[in-house]
């Protein structure tokens, strides 16, 4: 698999000073590519509240390392879902960050 984009993932980390200060992010840089959600995990993840809009596919899982928000061409998604597939591949199911399309409508 070609891995023809690249994307950020970002690790909230809590300051070391005050527990009322917004958390110190940390961002990394991985190739990956993009792929489509399937339709039955849209309706699914509709009936939770959830909006995903894509997948981003890492090379190997252990590239991954916990992270909750991606930058990817421009915007801010934030991961809902992790998947290892046998490939040793993990699929990162994410949806914009500022809010979900069940709300946009």
């Amino acid at each position: 698999m070609v891995r023809a984009d690249v994307c950020t993932l970002i690790a909230e980390n809590p300051k070391a000073h005050g527990i009322f200060d917004d958390p110190q992010e940390t961002g990394r840089k991985v190739f990956c590519t993009v792929r489509s959600v399937t339709q039955s995990e849209v309706y699914q993840a509709q009936a939770v509240g959830l909006a995903p809009e894509m997948k981003l596919v890492l090379a190997h899982a252990f590239e991954y390392c916990g992270e909750k928000l991606v930058d990817f061409q421009g915007g801010r998604y934030r991961i809902l879902r992790t998947y290892v597939n046998e490939g040793d591949q993990i699929e990162l199911t994410i949806q914009r960050e500022d809010g979900n399309a069940a709300e946009e409508g």
